[in-house]
């Protein structure tokens, strides 16, 4: 005899399944969420990654670019290497100082002192300095003068623009308005001002201050040799009307070695050698040395 199975069972039955279902689904949809979520946050990593690594790259490019050498060619000289600074700014040491480059009249270098050669010693301490940087250029280039037998001596070294004016007033006084301008900066456009330059002479002051000073021995020593020491002669006799001042065979001005040699090759001044220095400096500021 069959005895039928109640309906109830077959309902509850049938509910644990559906239940059982419903948990396999809710797991696997749980299971897909995180996997899905894992996966998101495996990608944002990645990106995140991606992107340090391109700012990490990039940053060493921009130092790389940094310390990118830049070279300067003036006609008829070889390249050298520009000097990383700002040549427009009154310390740099490449800085042009003209009737039409002026500075501050309230610029004073820093590390100025009295330099381990030869002075005047009746004028001031001041006068007598010159920018402590250049001090053992300016030793080596008086050291060398010596071994070939000449005797050398600073006149004037730094002067502030104050002392610049007392010279150009008594100039004035003296030989007028426009000679004066030929021979004697008006302040704030002296190179004597920073530092960087003076005038030279023999200690027993032959021709002083005074045209004949290039013909003499010691002067044509200088002409010839202080490039070798950093030093230009700044006031060529062939070339006033490009300086703006008479030939002045006792002032020298220190740039260092390098561009001191490339300016005797070229046989240029400073002012003309300026675009390229110009050049130069823009290409170090776009690199982002300076």
């Amino acid at each position: 005899m069959l005895v039928a199975k109640p309906k109830h069972t077959n309902f509850a039955s049938k509910a644990v399944i559906c239940l059982i279902a419903l948990i396999i689904i809710g797991l696997s949809a749980c299971g897909s969420y995180f996997f899905l979520r894992d996966q998101a946050i495996q990608q944002q990593k990645q990106v995140e990654n991606a992107r340090i690594l391109a700012l990490k790259a990039a940053a060493v490019a921009k130092e790389a670019k940094k310390k990118e050498p830049v070279y300067i060619t003036l006609p008829g000289g070889k390249p050298f290497r520009a000097i990383v600074e700002d040549y427009s700014i009154p310390g740099s040491l490449w800085l042009i100082i003209s009737k039409t480059h002026p500075i501050s009249v309230d610029y004073v270098p820093a590390g100025l002192k009295i330099p381990n050669v030869a002075t005047r010693t009746d004028k001031s301490d001041a006068e007598r300095s010159i920018r402590s940087d250049i001090e053992q250029p300016l030793i080596n280039l008086f050291s060398a003068a010596s071994t070939a037998g000449y005797q050398l001596m600073i006149g004037s070294g730094y002067r502030s623009a104050a002392l610049q004016q007392i010279y150009y007033d008594s100039s004035v006084n003296s030989i007028g308005v426009e000679a004066t301008n030929q021979s004697i900066a008006t302040p704030g456009t002296s190179e004597h001002q920073t530092g960087l330059a003076f005038d030279i002479s023999t200690v027993s002051r032959t021709c002083y201050l005074d045209s004949c000073f290039g013909t003499t021995n010691d002067g044509k020593w200088l002409a010839d040799n202080a490039y070798q020491y950093g030093f230009i002669l700044r006031y060529p006799s062939d070339k006033v009307s490009i300086t703006g001042y008479q030939y002045e065979p006792w002032h020298f001005r220190y740039v260092g070695i390098d561009l001191a040699t490339a300016l005797h090759d070229s046989n240029l001044t400073l002012d003309e050698a300026s675009p390229y220095l110009t050049k130069a400096d823009t290409k170090l500021k776009q690199n982002g040395a300076i």
